[in-house]
């Protein structure tokens, strides 16, 4: 359980941590992409009360994942938190731990602020609108961003576009392909639900399932090591 555990830990964390829309078969990734106006809005019914997912390695807990939104007159605020452990022996060998506040407008994402430590290396993170471009900063490292990007915000399926995906907790950029998957009866929410399948492979590789409201229900992973991480809807 040493470095290599740690980055199979990584390489689920960096794209799950909120979830976004998702796409139209054998497209790439469609998460809200900055400034395009066909996105169109988010959901008008966007909730309201808590998200909380269980975080399994293996079929064992070893954190949560939290969304929670409000309304603050034309922005849609979305508060994130996830926060893992992983103990051996009574001692702690993993911990990783993400705040971050995404906000949006219109369908359009106006800021995002976070801060990840990911087992001892720190990241803040911000992208924020600005006139005819986003400007993106990774610990105090700022690029400007244009053209068809996104971020890798996965809470709401919505519609979908290509292009390449920046993460929301460290400095990776991504290239994803997504396809669905049709729809499956899964756990989530303390019982059988329908949900729909669809499933990213590329750069990163994670089944998402989302119920019939389009919003986040579990995500599964599985390492090269064979171990199995999901993030499960309470």
């Amino acid at each position: 359980m040493g470095l290599a555990f740690h980055s199979r830990l990584r390489a689920l964390l960096l794209p799950t941590i909120i979830a976004t829309p998702v796409l139209l078969s054998g497209t790439l990734l469609a998460v809200p992409v900055f400034g395009q106006a066909s996105l169109g809005s988010l959901p008008e019914a966007s909730p309201t009360d808590p998200i909380v997912f269980d975080v399994l390695r293996d079929g064992s807990k070893i954190g949560e994942h939290r969304l929670v939104f409000e309304r603050e007159e034309e922005t849609l605020k979305v508060s994130v938190e996830t926060d893992m452990t992983v103990k051996f022996a009574f001692l702690t060998v993993f911990r990783y731990e993400h705040k971050r506040v995404e906000r949006w407008r219109d369908g359009e994402l106006e800021s995002l602020a976070g801060m990840t430590n990911d087992d001892g290396q720190q990241y803040e993170i911000s992208i924020v609108r600005k006139e005819g471009h986003y400007s993106r900063t990774v610990n105090g490292a700022e690029e400007e961003i244009s053209g068809p990007v996104a971020v890798d915000s996965l809470w709401s399926k919505q519609r979908v576009t290509g292009g390449k995906v920046f993460s929301t907790a460290d400095d990776k950029v991504y290239r994803v392909r997504s396809d669905t998957m049709g729809t499956e009866t899964i756990e989530a929410r303390g019982g059988e639900m329908q949900a729909e399948h669809i499933k990213l492979t590329g750069e990163l590789d994670r089944d998402l399932w989302y119920d019939p409201a389009g919003e986040l229900l579990r995500i599964r992973y599985e390492s090269d090591a064979g171990e199995t991480f999901e993030f499960v809807r309470r």
